[in-house]
């Protein structure tokens, strides 16, 4: 479903990008193996380090499921996960996450993400907001 919310984007314009964070997933390169097996163009996925330049300049960054990885509390000393590298979609200019709570990641903090006033919180499984989230966008470029 991910590539044909991406599909109906790019055809209206769209720069699409995904980016995975190295150790999202149940082991190193599980999530880059979801893609593939979604048919998602290799050449839209992008490193961390090649994605995070370009958040602040995104009107949208869609995160699904994702939460230590996106946490800007990462970015300050004194906490769990202080020092971690991170995914820094809190720099777009808006954010959606899908995800089925606001429940704690592995290191068991909150995500400063999910309350940040630009952040939109949509609480179901991947499967279904995205399904959602592409009815609703055809809807507005129809």
């Amino acid at each position: 479903m991910r590539r044909v919310l991406v599909e109906l984007l790019t055809d209206h314009g769209v720069d699409v990008s995904y980016a995975v964070h190295p150790v999202a997933g149940r082991m190193p390169g599980h999530m880059n193996v979801l893609l593939a097996e979604a048919n998602v163009p290799y050449t839209q996925l992008k490193e961390m380090d090649e994605v995070n330049p370009e958040f602040p300049q995104a009107d949208v960054a869609l995160v699904v499921g994702a939460n230590d990885v996106t946490n800007p509390a990462a970015r300050r000393p004194g906490n769990a996960i202080s020092g971690m590298p991170v995914l820094d979609v809190d720099k777009a200019k808006s954010v959606v996450v899908i995800k089925r709570s606001m429940g704690h990641g592995y290191a068991g903090i909150d995500n400063e993400l999910y309350t940040n006033p630009r952040t939109g919180m949509f609480f179901t499984d991947a499967k279904r907001g995205l399904t959602e989230l592409k009815a609703a966008v055809g809807e507005f470029v129809g």
